[in-house]
């Protein structure tokens, strides 16, 4: 099984419908100036002759990281990502289609040598170094691995699967080879090494942890690292004159922290060249009017939902009290508010792992419908007593900390989500935060009752989403940080994780589905819409879709 191009493996889709209403609402259409809706990446795709040379392209995120090695526990963020698709290698890129290629600027060929045991040879381009010199070498992968594969827990990894199931790396025919024997079958093998960090950074805990806190050191790409500005929140990255690939025709990508808020007038007075519009109908709104601009929408692999503490001490620890509060939930009426002015129809996530259009995708929400009747009566089986519009026990009003991001879309959740707690005598205490200080200062430390954000999720939604319902120990719970532990759930990943059949993987998948609906675990609300606001001659960037992001083929019209 050799892969040049494409693995076979499915993609994951947001399927929205776009179309126009009669509303007085704005919605996306195919006005002049903008584009409509594609099932691939909506970049206005045009060859290397058609772009000018030079030019920055200048990118908002939400806030930079306090690590930016993204494979360190603080430093799974979406900007360290967009990072490394700049500076770092992958074994896969992400192609229009969803499905994992082979990243030929870095590796010749990756190849399946058996089954039984798993064994995977990767070949590296031969071109392939760092920005220090050193050829990246089959050594790069071994120390990757032995980082992630959870033996040393002094590294402060972010997500073992998938290495932890790796019985060894050794060199191959020269150091351009590495040779991966499995110690269990692993399904989703080709999201190893995506995106793949130096053995200068993986050598010891101390580098790993803590090497990269203050910026990439050692990068490999396209570009390379020209500034960090702590104090004006920018990274700055330059061509990389030394890169052995096609050269880009972008002198700088720059990174800038900008509150959403800001950024349409940023963007209209020339100082941004993009924004995601996701739920935001002003930006959405100031986006179509704006001269020189379009707006882009692909699908794409995001989507919010609500994450409840049920971690030792919270409230919402008693899962009957959590069941009740979910029932309370209507993530269609969500959906409505904050995705439908932009995208008429979209119809609410019904799974907490795999997204709609997705092959074996199921609705699965029946398991746990919206029922406001049957969670008015379990809270009063429960002792909650309605006194005035709010439930008291023992004298202990029914209040939970609703934590938002202070965005539109944030207030607007919590709108929506005040209201239907209202209703069966729960009082939702919003609070909206800053969003750079929203993942390490609410998220992260469990610091909320409830709390609602966007999920990105993977072309491995296994591997990728199975730290979401790891069981904590102690201060380490992965990416479960609501701290709900679901009985049976860790005996189905092991099965669906080892599952080569996409079948019978999938059908593994949507059992564990069940089970966190049945649980409580969190609640799914809305795709994502994936529009955003683009400059026009902006071309091969914008809505991606399923795709990698692309700086590396960016540029300016000429």
């Amino acid at each position: 099984m050799r892969f040049r191009g494409k693995a076979s493996m499915g993609g994951l889709v947001l399927a929205v419908a776009l179309g126009v209403t009669g509303c007085a609402t704005p919605t996306l259409d195919r006005g002049a100036g903008e584009r409509g809706a594609t099932h691939g990446p909506d970049i206005n795709q045009q060859g290397p002759d058609a772009l000018r040379e030079g030019g920055d392209l200048r990118v908002p995120i939400d806030s930079l990281p306090p690590n930016f090695n993204p494979k360190h526990v603080n430093g799974a963020r979406v900007v360290t990502y967009q990072l490394a698709d700049a500076i770092l290698p992958s074994a896969f890129l992400d192609s229009a289609d969803g499905l994992p290629a082979v990243n030929e600027s870095y590796f010749a060929s990756i190849e399946v040598e058996s089954t039984s045991p798993q064994v995977v040879r990767y070949v590296i381009a031969e071109d392939a170094v760092w920005s220090n010199g050193r050829p990246l070498t089959w050594q790069d992968l071994r120390g990757h691995w032995a980082a992630l594969n959870g033996a040393d827990t002094r590294f402060e990894v972010n997500n073992h699967v998938g290495y932890q199931d790796v019985a060894s790396v050794e060199r191959g025919a020269s150091d351009k080879e590495a040779v991966l024997t499995f110690a269990k079958p692993f399904a989703e093998w080709q999201g190893l090494f995506r995106p793949l960090v130096p053995v200068e950074v993986t050598d010891t805990p101390e580098a790993f942890n803590k090497s990269w806190i203050n910026g990439p050191t050692v990068t490999s790409g396209a570009f390379e690292v020209a500034e960090i500005d702590t104090t004006a929140k920018v990274v700055t990255l330059r061509r990389n004159e030394s890169w052995w690939g096609a050269r880009p025709r972008l002198d700088r990508v720059i990174f800038r922290v900008l509150a959403p808020a800001a950024r349409a007038d940023e963007l209209a007075n020339g100082g941004i060249d993009l924004y995601p519009i996701g739920g935001d109908i002003d930006l959405f709104t100031r986006a179509r009017t704006m001269p020189g601009v379009e707006i882009r929408q692909a699908t794409e692999r995001r989507a919010g939902q609500l994450t409840f503490n049920g971690g030792e001490g919270a409230l919402l620890s008693d899962e009957r009290l959590r069941i009740a509060i979910a029932q309370a939930i209507d993530s269609q009426a969500v959906t409505d508010v904050v995705v439908g002015p932009i995208v008429p129809g979209a119809k609410a996530v019904g799974n907490h792992i795999l997204p709609p259009g997705y092959a074996g995708y199921e609705d699965n929400s029946g398991a746990l419908r919206h029922h406001p009747d049957a969670a008015r009566a379990a809270l009063e089986a429960q002792g909650w007593v309605l006194d005035g519009n709010v439930r008291v026990k023992d004298g202990r009003p029914l209040k939970l900390r609703f934590v938002v991001q202070a965005t539109p879309t944030g207030r607007a959740v919590a709108g929506v989500m005040t209201e239907q707690l209202a209703a069966v005598g729960v009082r939702a205490q919003v609070e909206a935060v800053p969003v750079e200080r929203f993942q390490d200062t609410y998220l992260q430390p469990g610091n909320f009752d409830i709390i609602a954000f966007e999920w990105t999720k993977s072309p491995y939604p296994i591997s990728h989403d199975r730290p979401v319902f790891q069981i904590p120990d102690g201060a380490k719970a992965g990416n479960n940080f609501g701290r709900v532990v679901v009985p049976g759930i860790q005996e189905l990943y092991d099965r669906a994780i080892a599952e080569f059949d996409p079948e019978k993987r999938d059908a593994l998948v949507n059992e564990i589905d069940v089970l966190a609906w049945q649980h409580a675990h969190h609640v799914p609300l809305y795709p994502e819409s994936g529009a955003y606001a683009v400059r026009a001659e902006l071309a091969n960037y914008g809505a991606r879709g399923l795709g990698a992001y692309g700086f590396a083929s960016a540029g300016f019209m000429k």
